[in-house]
């Protein structure tokens, strides 16, 4: 009985049932690529993470200043931060007063509460701070760029009056650090993302060079999610590295 359905399934590709079958390989071949590539770029980035203590590190280094301002970091890596951060410090020598990791999580749950949206969290260098923006699949990011920046901000005072835990001797501490990112807020704001791509040496083999080549491709025509944000396009600044493949 199955043989006779395959055969009757078989005898009308002529006749135009091959168009679900190439459209089906088609998505197929589209879903895999984007996997091979996403894949490969998750496991060069966790390799090469950059942790607190290799921060600290690069901070310390001579000639490595904090230029005035407030910096949103984007970084796809839960557990560390990305690689694009220790190209970015290398090459500019700097890192601003106030730098904000930032990372855009998303849930499985319909919706995200106003309240749990924004996470905020001291990261034990002076003036760097984490923060987790949560989503579920059936929140919009439609943040505008001055009310994620409130928010944000807001965020972070009560994070900084929490951690002292209320004690009257760090209240001093506490306004310092307060005041320190309200003049970096006033001395400008920038929102850095980094955008990668593969470099394929000749090591790579022509799958591995096919599949990434077409990762870059669909990457390419990916849209960010800055401007969803609301982030102004002249606070927008990418960060180029090349990942070996």
């Amino acid at each position: 009985m199955e043989g006779v359905y395959a055969s009757a399934v078989l005898s009308k590709i002529p006749e135009g049932g091959w168009i679900p079958f190439a459209i089906s390989f088609i998505l197929a071949f589209i879903m895999f690529g984007w996997f091979y590539g996403r894949q490969k770029k998750i496991d060069y980035e966790l390799t090469h993470k950059i942790d607190l203590g290799r921060l600290g590190i690069l901070l310390s280094e001579p000639g490595i200043q904090r230029v005035p301002g407030f910096c949103f970091f984007y970084t796809n890596i839960q557990d560390g931060l990305t690689p694009v951060l220790g190209h970015y410090i290398k090459n500019m020598k700097s890192l601003h007063t106030v730098t904000i990791f930032t990372t855009l999580r998303y849930l499985l749950v319909p919706k995200v509460a106003a309240h749990e949206r924004i996470v905020v969290n001291k990261l034990g260098l002076e003036g760097v701070y984490g923060c987790v923006i949560q989503y579920g699949y059936a929140d919009s990011l439609n943040l505008e760029g001055d009310n994620f920046l409130s928010q944000v901000t807001d965020s972070l005072q009560l994070c900084i009056q929490n951690c002292s835990g209320g004690v009257t001797s760090d209240h001093g501490e506490v306004q310092e650090e307060i005041s320190t990112f309200e003049e970096a807020k006033l001395a400008g704001v920038v929102h850095i993302r980094g955008k990668t791509r593969f470099y394929i040496g000749n090591n790579c083999g022509w799958f591995e060079r096919s599949m990434l080549a077409f990762y870059e491709f669909l990457h390419s025509n990916c849209r960010s999610a800055l401007p969803a944000l609301g982030v102004p396009l002249p606070q927008r600044i990418d960060v180029g590295m090349l990942y070996e493949a």
